[in-house]
């Protein structure tokens, strides 16, 4: 029965899965303690992954072709699939249940055509998936590459980054597909596109934080992989994904004033202040008040907190998985 804990590095595992330090020293002055050298190390990922970039890259490249191989289609599909997707939102969501939203959302939709609930289900959608996959897939990348692990200092640090990786990549292909759509409904992109790069980067970081973390202990806590799959689905319904709460909020006012029961607007209101402490509301956040062409102030405190939150959480993380990776070959 393997520990939850994670020992210090040991044994031929120690040997084949090294430390930053140990594969790439840099000389820092002074000493710590052992759980110190850890955090110190964990600053190292910019230039291990950097280092390790052409082998990063091949294992992107790898899991992109694997996803179209023998498919009739090939490389249509990253291109169809979210076209797809956007098309069945837009029938579903605009022109079938004309789903409502706030005047102050995305996009400017001056003829009513339905826009509206369309662009704000994909900036939702989107960004989700990339979470929900990356924690899901992130999840058992070591567990899955057992025979990479056993070997001589492999970088481990790779699996779930790529992971996280691959699934970006098909939310850019997604994104400029909505980029097209934005052109063709308004005529113009919106100024606040300029803050993309960062949101992307706040993302990134939050994402492949939680999604090594979580590789790291479904190799000694093997239900982990198990629990990601139900936090996640219970998590997107108590993030604005599919809904807007400032509606919904609207709407059950009107409910408790025509007689409703008053405790729904209190559980709502309840809900609303959670969500304040939702990372991934907060991003989405961003992403539609980008689309909003300016009836929207982009959120640069929520940018600024998220960032340092994943900037945070991504250190954690990979501190936890060096301290992790020395038993990896051992325990897989």
């Amino acid at each position: 029965m393997s520990s939850a804990t994670c020992p210090a590095s040991r044994g031929a595992g120690a040997i084949r899965d090294r430390r930053p330090s140990e594969l790439y020293p840099v000389a820092l002055p002074g000493s710590s303690p052992e759980h110190m050298s850890y955090l110190r190390d964990a600053l190292r990922l910019p230039t291990l992954l950097y280092t390790q970039r052409e082998l990063l890259t091949s294992f992107v490249k790898r899991e992109l072709q694997a996803r179209i191989e023998g498919s009739l289609l090939g490389r249509l599909w990253p291109i169809l699939q979210p076209a797809a997707l956007f098309a069945i939102y837009y029938l579903v969501f605009a022109r079938i249940l004309k789903v409502g939203f706030s005047d102050d959302l995305a996009p400017h939709d001056p003829e009513r055509e339905g826009w509206r609930s369309t662009f704000f289900l994909i900036t939702g959608i989107l960004p989700w998936t990339v979470l929900a996959e990356s924690l899901i897939k992130g999840s058992t990348a070591v567990l899955e590459n057992a025979n990479l692990i056993k070997k001589i200092a492999f970088p481990s640090e790779i699996l779930p980054t790529y992971n996280t990786l691959v699934f970006h990549v098909y939310f850019g292909v997604g994104f400029v597909l909505l980029l097209v759509l934005e052109v063709f409904v308004n005529g113009s992109l919106p100024v606040a596109l300029v803050w993309l790069p960062a949101v992307l980067l706040v993302q990134f970081l939050f994402v492949n934080g939680l999604a090594m973390f979580l590789s790291a202990a479904n190799i000694f806590v093997r239900d982990v992989s198990q629990f990601v799959a139900v936090f996640v689905t219970f998590w997107m319904f108590t993030t604005p994904v599919f809904y807007d709460v400032k509606t919904l909020k609207k709407k059950v006012t009107e409910d408790v004033a025509n007689g409703g029961d008053p405790a729904n607007l209190d559980f709502l209101t309840d809900m609303s202040s959670l969500m304040d402490w939702n990372p991934m509301a907060g991003i989405l956040d961003m992403y539609r008040s980008i689309f909003s062409y300016g009836r929207v102030d982009f959120p640069v405190g929520k940018l600024l907190a998220i960032g340092l939150l994943g900037l945070v959480i991504q250190w954690l993380a990979y501190a936890f998985f060096l301290r992790c990776k020395g038993h990896f070959a051992d325990e897989v």
